[in-house]
């Protein structure tokens, strides 16, 4: 599982399986987000389909 860190501060999005980085886009697994809440508290989010839904979302929060 690596993540993939979009702008400093806004969070990461990853998936949580065997597959590498570069076979994500194939890959049949939903993808998470993880991000600190205004309260500083660490919250994570899952059920996105492509990296695009996940990023739309984290600049949503």
């Amino acid at each position: 599982m690596a993540a993939r860190t979009l702008a400093r501060g806004m969070g990461t999005f990853f998936k949580d399986c065997e597959h590498s980085e570069s076979r994500w886009s194939k890959c049949p697994h939903e993808y998470k987000i993880r991000y600190r809440s205004a309260a500083g508290m660490q919250s994570e989010e899952s059920g996105f389909a492509t990296q695009d839904s996940a990023k739309e979302r984290l600049t949503e929060i």
